[in-house]
């Protein structure tokens, strides 16, 4: 897999040299983002507790397995894409990249990209990257991710939401390591929270607190 790349020169019936899409500064920012990622992001995740099937995969993901892509259609303004939860295709857009992005941008995108290819939903990604990343250029997410967060979590009662690694407390902006028990084939899990991450609770919160704003 590696990085993405397209055929320049050559003729109808052939030939040219197949180029990266990602230019040569490109390719070492995502590259330094790899091994901050493996230094740092990875092990963030093993020491939160409860998810060490999510770490296991995301210690798995490297450029021998992951494509890997700079500014291709799919990006519409984001920081960064993946081709779908569970994929293998990950694009870097213009906000995440030099010289218009710093190095943390390309960092924390890569980071964030990578949960989905474990199959992480958006809650996922973001609440992982804003607890592993805080001071290393994660933001905030904006009133309209945090509501998209509502459409694709689980309702499992008592206030909670379920999203594939997370429980998610909408009225507290509380978001916690999701432990599951029990289940089989005729009756379902039972979900409890695990230990709590470090996001901004405000930000979390839905409806946002009265007199207040999301950030």
């Amino acid at each position: 897999m590696s990085f993405k790349t397209h055929t320049e020169g050559g003729s109808w019936t052939g030939g040219g040299t197949e180029v990266p899409n990602c230019s040569t500064t490109e390719i070492a920012a995502i590259r330094a983002a790899i091994n901050f990622y493996n230094s740092s992001g990875v092990p963030c995740v093993r020491s939160i507790g409860g998810l060490e099937a999510l770490a296991n995969c995301l210690s798995s993901k490297n450029e021998a397995n992951i494509t890997l892509d700079c500014r291709n259609s799919t990006c519409n303004g984001a920081f960064g894409t993946t081709n779908s939860r569970g994929g293998s295709e990950v694009t870097f857009c213009d906000p995440a990249l030099p010289p218009s992005g710093l190095q943390q941008d390309t960092d924390v995108t890569l980071f964030h990209e990578f949960i989905h290819t474990c199959n992480g939903m958006e809650l996922d990604a973001w609440a992982l990257e804003n607890h592993c990343y805080q001071g290393h250029g994660t933001i905030t997410p904006s009133a309209g991710v945090v509501n998209g967060f509502m459409g694709e979590t689980s309702d499992i009662g008592n206030g909670l939401r379920a999203s594939e690694f997370l429980l998610w407390e909408p009225a507290t902006g509380r978001v916690f390591v999701k432990i599951q028990s029990g289940g089989s084939w005729n009756s379902s899990p039972t979900y409890t929270r695990g230990n709590e991450l470090n996001v901004n609770n405000r930000a979390y919160m839905v409806p946002p607190p009265a007199g207040g704003s999301w950030i």
